[in-house]
C-alpha cells in the first residue's frame, strides 16, 4: 500500500540485546496487520524477518529486515534490527531512517550488554524512544525490577503507559494506564474491568502518569490543580509533545509470543511517533555552506541510502529513505559524491525477502532500487537541489585477520568476493597489505567474520581461511657510518665499473628516507647520481636483519670514481646497493614495530583488569578519564599484542568494553623479542 500523505507515515525500528524478542514481535505484528497469515518462529527458521540462510542456521538476525503495512489509517515502515553486538552497523543504518526507536528488554533478564549500546546509539540520533518490556509470561519476569533498573541505568523521564497484570506463569494480560482498561492475554485480547487486586497499583501509576504529562503543559497543569477533568485526548496530546521533545520515554509491557500488548503498543506508536514531516527541514551542506530543504512532498527530492545488498544474480539492491519530495520510477537523480546523474528504473517497497514494485515514493517512504552499482551506503541522492547529507555514523570494526583462499588458485575470486561484500557492509573492511603481502579483513568480531565466510560460500562459491596477520616490522640503523663500494666487472668487450663512497646516518623516527650528494670535481658524473639513489631505494626494501623495509635514515654519496668507457647507470646502481647493505651491517641495525594508540572504554569495575591486561601486552598506560560512569583508559601498545584484543576485551568485560586504536609511531623491538622474530623470519625463508 502506498500512502502519499507524509503525515500518515510512521517510520520505526526495533532495537535490543539479542534474544529479547524483536523478530517474534515483528512476526506477530505482521499477522495483526494482515500482512501474513501464518506466524513463523525463530526455532523453526520460518520467520519473515530472518530469511537469510545464515540467520535460519544460527537462529538470530544478521541483517536488517524492512516491512511496510497499514495500521489505523497510517502506513508503518518497520525495521527489525539484529541484537547481536557484531551487527551493530545494521542498527546504525536503521536509526538514520526512522523517527522512532522501540527498545525491547527481556522481562526476565533486564538490561543486558547490547541493550546499553543500542540505547546510546538511539540517543546519539536524538530519536524519540520507547521501551517494551517483553516476555512477561516467562518464569522470572519482574516488571518492577526491570523498570527500576531502567530508571537507574539510563538518563531520561520514563513513564509506564501499560503495566502487566500478573507475571511469569501468573501472567494474565496488561492494563492500559491512560484508558484505564485491562486486556486479558489470548485471542482478541478480551477487555475486562480492572481487577480488584491491582486497582491500587493502577491508580497510583496513573496518577504518576497524569502528573508527569501535566508538568509539560501550563494549561493542563492549571486544570489539574483546579480539579478539572483532563480528557484522554488531552493526555495524548501532552504525550505527543513530550515524546517528540525527548522529555518523556514511554514504557509498555507484554508478551510478544502470546501477542499480548502488541496492538496497544503499535496504537501508541502511531499516535506518539512524529511523522517524517515533523522535522520541518532537512539539513546538509554544499561546498562548505549549510543547506536546509523544507520537508514537503511538492519540494525537491532528497534521499539517503541507508543500506546496500549485493546478490550475484539480481545485482545490487540499494535501500533508501525519501527525506523530502517525491520520486517517480524512471527518474534521474544526482549523486553528489560522484558528481554525476543516473537514471533509476523500477522502485520497490520491501516486506522481508519480497520486493513490491511501486510507481513512486514520497517524503517519508523507505524504498529500494535495483542494479545501480554507482550507489553506496550513506550516499545522498537528490533532484532539483544541491545538498550533501551527513554520512551514517557506523561503528569502527577492530578485529583484523589475514584471509587466504581455502582452495589453491582462488586468490582473485576470493578477493573480488570479499570486496563486493564490503560494499554491502560498512563495518567489514578489506585491504591488501603490500608490506606483509596479505589480504587483511576487518570485522566487528569472530561471529561477524564467520558469517562473512558463510555468505562468501553461498553467494560467490568461494571459501577462505583466516589466520593472525603478520606484523609490518621495519628495520633501521642507530649509528653513522661511512663505506666504500666498488663494482667492477670485465667479461670481454665493454666492462662494468661503478665506485661510490657513502655516508649513512640515522634520522629521527618517522622521517623515512633522505638522499643527498656532495660530489666535487666530477668524481662521479651527474648523470650517474640518480642511479646511485635508485640503488639505495631498491636495497632498502629488504634490510639485513630479517628482510624488512629499512626506514628513518639518510644516505649521502660524497665521493667515488668512474671509467669513461665501462661506467654505466647499472654499475653505479649495483655499487650503491651493495654499499648500503655493507654500511647497514656496520650501523647497528635494529627492528622496529608499530605502536598503537589505544583508547579502551569500560565500566569502572573492570578498570583494574583492563590495566593489568594492557601491561601484560607490553602496554604503556598514558592516562584515564571518566565518561558517564565509564572509564576511558588511554595507552600505547605494540600492534603485535593487539590482533586478538577485540575478542579478549569482550571476554574480560563480558561484552561491556569497547575500544578504538590507530597507529602512533614505530619503536625498537626489545632484544629478546627481536631475536625470536629474526629466527622465525629465517625459518620462513628457509
Amino acid at each position: 500500500m502506498s500512502v502519499t500523505q507524509t503525515n500518515k507515515i510512521r517510520n520505526l525500528c526495533l532495537i535490543s540485546h539479542g534474544g529479547a524478542g524483536k523478530t517474534t514481535l515483528t512476526e506477530m505484528t505482521l499477522a495483526n496487520a494482515g500482512v501474513i497469515k501464518n506466524v513463523g518462529t525463530v526455532e523453526k527458521g520460518n520467520t519473515h524477518s530472518d530469511f537469510m540462510p545464515e540467520e535460519k542456521a544460527r537462529q538470530f538476525s544478521i541483517s536488517n529486515s524492512y516491512f511496510n503495512f497499514p495500521w489505523g489509517g497510517h502506513t508503518i515502515n518497520l525495521i527489525d534490527t539484529p541484537g547481536y553486538a557484531d551487527f551493530r552497523g545494521e542498527v546504525a543504518s536503521a536509526l538514520r531512517m526512522v523517527e522512532g526507536a522501540v527498545l525491547l528488554i527481556d522481562g526476565t533478564a533486564g538490561i543486558e550488554v547490547n541493550t546499553g549500546y543500542v540505547w546510546e546509539m538511539a540517543e546519539e540520533n536524538e530519536l524519540p524512544r520507547f521501551i517494551f518490556i517483553n516476555k512477561m509470561d516467562k518464569e522470572g519476569a519482574n516488571f518492577t525490577r526491570v523498570y527500576e533498573e531502567i530508571k537507574n541505568t539510563f538518563d531520561g523521564s520514563f513513564m509506564p503507559l501499560t503495566i502487566p497484570y500478573g507475571e511469569g506463569e501468573g501472567y494474565k494480560g496488561f492494563v492500559d494506564l491512560l484508558t484505564e482498561k485491562c486486556y486479558l492475554s489470548g485471542d482478541g485480547e478480551e477487555e475486562v474491568e480492572i481487577p480488584q487486586d491491582i486497582q491500587d497499583t493502577v491508580e497510583e501509576m496513573r496518577t504518576e502518569l497524569l502528573e508527569s504529562v501535566v508538568e509539560l503543559d501550563e494549561e493542563l497543569m492549571e486544570k489539574y490543580f483546579a480539579d478539572e477533568e483532563i480528557t484522554d485526548q488531552e493526555l495524548v496530546n501532552g504525550l505527543i509533545e513530550g515524546v517528540a521533545a525527548g522529555e518523556i520515554i514511554p514504557v509498555l509491557a507484554g508478551s510478544a509470543i502470546n501477542n499480548s500488548g502488541l496492538k496497544t503498543l503499535f496504537d501508541y506508536l502511531v499516535k506518539l511517533v512524529p511523522s517524517p514531516e515533523a522535522k520541518g527541514v532537512i539539513k546538509g551542506t554544499w561546498e562548505g555552506e549549510e543547506v536546509e530543504v523544507e520537508v514537503s512532498v511538492d519540494g525537491p527530492f532528497v534521499g539517503l541510502v541507508g543500506k546496500t545488498m549485493v546478490d550475484p544474480y539480481i545485482g545490487k539492491l540499494s535501500i533508501f529513505k525519501v527525506l523530502t519530495g517525491r520520486l517517480p520510477k524512471d527518474s534521474e537523480v544526482y549523486i553528489p559524491r560522484l558528481d554525476t546523474t543516473i537514471k533509476l528504473s523500477k522502485l520497490y517497497k520491501l516486506n522481508g525477502a519480497d520486493q513490491d514494485a511501486v510507481e513512486e515514493l514520497v517524503a517519508g517512504d523507505i524504498g529500494a532500487v535495483a542494479k545501480l552499482d554507482e550507489l553506496e551506503t550513506s550516499d545522498t541522492i537528490t533532484e532539483g537541489v544541491k545538498i550533501k547529507l551527513k554520512p551514517i555514523n557506523f561503528p569502527i570494526p577492530m578485529l583484523t585477520q589475514a584471509a587466504m583462499p581455502a582452495s589453491e588458485g582462488d586468490d582473485e575470486k576470493m578477493s573480488t568476493s570479499l570486496s563486493r561484500i564490503s560494499l554491502e557492509d560498512p563495518t567489514f573492511k578489506v585491504e591488501y597489505n603490500k608490506e606483509t603481502k596479505e589480504l587483511l579483513i576487518t570485522g566487528m568480531g569472530t561471529v561477524h567474520l564467520d558469517v562473512i565466510k558463510d555468505i562468501c560460500k553461498r553467494k560467490f562459491a568461494v571459501d577462505f581461511i583466516t589466520t593472525t596477520p603478520k606484523v609490518a616490522y621495519k628495520e633501521t640503523i642507530q649509528t653513522k657510518v661511512e663505506v666504500e663500494e666498488k663494482y667492477k666487472k670485465q667479461s670481454g668487450g665493454r666492462g662494468q665499473y661503478g665506485h661510490v663512497f657513502l655516508r649513512i646516518e640515522p634520522l629521527p623516527r618517522g622521517k623515512g628516507f633522505e638522499f643527498d650528494e656532495e660530489i666535487f670535481g666530477g668524481a662521479i658524473p651527474s648523470q650517474y647520481i640518480p642511479a646511485v639513489e635508485k640503488g639505495i631505494i631498491d636495497a632498502k626494501k629488504e634490510g639485513v636483519l630479517a628482510g624488512y623495509p629499512v626506514v628513518d635514515f639518510k644516505v649521502t654519496v660524497y665521493d667515488g670514481s668512474y671509467h669513461p668507457v665501462d661506467s654505466s647507470e647499472m654499475a653505479f646502481k649495483i655499487a650503491a646497493s651493495k654499499g648500503f647493505k655493507k654500511g647497514m651491517e656496520q650501523a647497528k641495525p635494529v627492528l622496529l614495530e608499530p605502536i598503537m594508540d589505544i583508547s579502551v572504554t569500560v565500566p569502572e569495575e573492570y578498570m583494574g583488569d583492563i590495566m593489568g591486561d594492557l601491561n601484560s601486552r607490553r602496554g604503556k598506560i598514558l592516562g584515564m578519564e571518566s565518561d558517564n560512569g565509564n572509564q576511558i583508559i588511554k595507552a600505547q601498545v605494540p600492534q603485535a599484542e593487539l590482533f586478538t584484543y577485540a575478542t579478549d576485551l569482550k571476554s574480560i568485560t563480558g561484552g561491556h568494553g569497547k575500544f578504538t586504536m590507530e597507529l602512533a609511531y614505530y619503536d625498537k623491538v626489545p632484544a629478546r623479542i627481536e631475536e625470536e622474530i629474526i629466527s622465525n623470519r629465517k625459518s620462513e625463508s628457509a
